[in-house]
């Protein structure tokens, strides 16, 4: 019946799985959870190791760091049953029917999408507000507004997919580090005329990061969405979009010189504990373009 997959790196996934295994005994349907263990620190992997002991649970140690794309590519092809969940590691299951609301779907030939969310209350270290500010106003979408856009709203830190279907659909493992490697996946699938349904199933993302870390990170994922475009395996974005509008109108020396004369301004309230997203995104544009014209 369901495969659920979760590539861990550096987090304890004990409560995850155990409220996970819960979910799927109450409704009695036959499941296996794989865990694989991408390159984590040792106190993590000696944390997780429990999970090995656990009925129709499979913990597994990788002896080196495979990437976001190559270690979900390898727990598709070790699942056996006929759907698969994949979920990030640090993920918070609160919702006691998570499991039940993807299995009332099926039967299904697409993908379902269950959505992100975040904890209501803003995080107590200011250094991770930024990530809380831009999970709650850009990631954490109800489904009928993602639905308007289905193929860029996708994310894959918790989606249901056919095994059959994953299996001829694997995530391209050329593009490394972090970032847009969900996105690409997702246009694959939308070149390919394959669907993806958005549902109110999310689950709570509880790995907010340092403003370094996920300026950081940001970083990275824009090298990979420039690396992209280039190669014309994305098209189009938000960013994408608006660059080209600039170009068009041939504004973006205009937006070169206005961001260099906020550019103190904008990377102080980045910072701050009231991040603008619009500055946010400038920030994001910035870099973005500079990286274009490397």
């Amino acid at each position: 019946m369901l495969s659920i997959l979760i590539p861990i790196y550096n987090h304890d996934v004990r409560p995850l799985v155990t409220t996970l295994m819960k979910q799927c005994n109450k409704l009695d349907i036959p499941f296996q959870i794989l865990c694989f263990d991408d390159g984590s620190q040792q106190k993590y992997k000696d944390l997780n190791k429990e999970l090995a002991f656990r009925i129709n649970v499979n913990y597994t140690e990788l002896d080196e760091n495979m990437g976001r794309s190559k270690i979900r590519n390898w727990l598709g092809k070790a699942a056996y049953f006929e759907y698969i969940l994949f979920l990030d590691c640090d993920s918070v299951v609160k919702n006691r029917n998570f499991i039940k609301n993807y299995m009332d779907r099926l039967p299904v030939d697409h993908v379902i999408q269950g959505g992100r969310a975040y904890q209501p209350k803003k995080p107590r270290a200011k250094k991770k507000i930024l990530h809380w500010v831009y999970g709650t106003k850009r990631e954490s979408l109800p489904a009928k507004k993602r639905n308007q856009s289905p193929y860029l709203n996708f994310h894959s830190n918790n989606f249901l997919i056919p095994e059959a279907l994953f299996r001829e659909n694997l995530f391209d493992e050329e593009v490394k580090g972090y970032g847009y490697e969900d996105m690409l996946y997702a246009f694959d699938l939308e070149r390919k005329g394959i669907r993806i349904l958005h549902i109110d199933n999310p689950v709570i993302h509880d790995g907010l990061e340092m403003n370094h870390v996920f300026l950081s990170k940001t970083k990275n994922g824009l090298n990979n969405l420039a690396t992209l475009y280039r190669l014309k395996r994305i098209r189009h974005t938000r960013l994408i979009d608006f660059y080209e509008w600039m170009e068009y109108y041939r504004l973006t020396p205009l937006f070169f010189k206005m961001y260099k004369k906020l550019e103190k301004r904008i990377e102080a309230n980045i910072l701050s504990e009231k991040p603008s997203m619009t500055y946010f995104m400038m920030w994001k544009l910035n870099y973005f373009v500079t990286q274009i014209g490397q």
